[in-house]
């Protein structure tokens, strides 16, 4: 059989499931599978072995029963680097790079204070804490989860991407960190999905990645609640602090930024017009 008659067959499967992008799915499972190129498949159309056509059929029937295809073929790509990824630990997704791309422009601006010291908060599989820590390899990173299992995710994605300058640490947010340790930049994507939306959530979610990572309490705000009782602490004056937010929940974080000592300096949103980021500071002396 040729790569695209397996393409079709596969896409085929993923339509009769259910799924909702099922070519786009295909696509990745077989070119992973074929390790080829898509340019290449679609000019060439080569022949494929039966070894390698019995694993895209294995690959797609598990797709087909809502295994996330990120699962499947073990990683993600994130801000340029290979994320490595496994039931347990939460899917990098494309409005995270969002945030990466607003702190690192919101340092640029002010390249005097380039940061010396980054910490993210509920860093998962490490992917804001190692973009960062690329981005600006002089900085000292560090990235806390409460999750062993996210964790040994995230240090595999440091060894596997060559970057050195991040250490991941194990507790819930601050708690690892020693007293009187202050950072130039701290950055969180939290749980902020309410919890009785929970089951309601897709089926590749709900059922494959961890609701540790997901549930934000009865209003979906507990860890903001949580991180801005201690945020004012631990960043520098100058400092700024970047968070990812859930629908519709600027409002309500930034109401609590503000009776934490904190200055909104941005709410920027993402492409389908969602509130997504939240930059806020220690505000200033009044």
């Amino acid at each position: 059989m040729r790569i695209l008659d397996a393409l079709r067959a596969a896409t085929e499967t993923l339509e009769r499931a259910g799924i909702d992008d099922p070519l786009a799915d295909a696509e990745i499972l077989t070119w992973h599978t074929a390790d080829i190129d898509r340019l290449t498949a679609f000019l060439d159309n080569p022949e494929i072995s039966p070894q390698i056509l019995a694993r895209i059929r294995r690959l797609t029937t598990r797709r087909a029963k809502g295994e996330p295809v990120q699962y499947i073929v073990g990683q993600v790509e994130f801000c340029g680097l290979k994320i490595s990824v496994g039931k347990g630990v939460l899917i990098p997704r494309p409005e995270t790079e969002l945030l990466v791309e607003e702190a690192v422009k919101a340092v640029i601006r002010q390249p005097a204070s380039l940061p010396a010291r980054i910490l993210d908060l509920c860093t998962g599989s490490g992917c804001i804490a190692l973009a960062l820590a690329k981005e600006f390899p002089t900085a000292k990173v560090i990235g806390t989860d409460i999750s062993q299992k996210a964790l040994r995710y995230a240090k595999k994605n440091a060894s596997a991407n060559n970057i050195t300058n991040v250490t991941f640490m194990k507790g819930s947010l601050f708690a690892p960190i020693k007293r009187g340790t202050t950072f130039d930049l701290i950055t969180a994507n939290p749980p902020y999905i309410l919890s009785c939306e929970i089951p309601g959530l897709q089926t590749e979610v709900r059922d494959w990645e961890p609701h540790g990572a997901l549930d934000g309490g009865n209003d979906g705000i507990d860890f903001y609640r949580e991180i801005f009782n201690h945020a004012g602490s631990c960043l520098k004056p100058a400092g700024s602090l970047f968070m990812e937010l859930g629908y519709g929940q600027a409002k309500a974080v930034a109401e609590i930024a503000s009776r934490s000592g904190f200055e909104i300096i941005a709410v920027i949103r993402d492409l389908a017009g969602i509130q997504r980021i939240l930059h806020a500071a220690p505000a200033g002396p009044s």
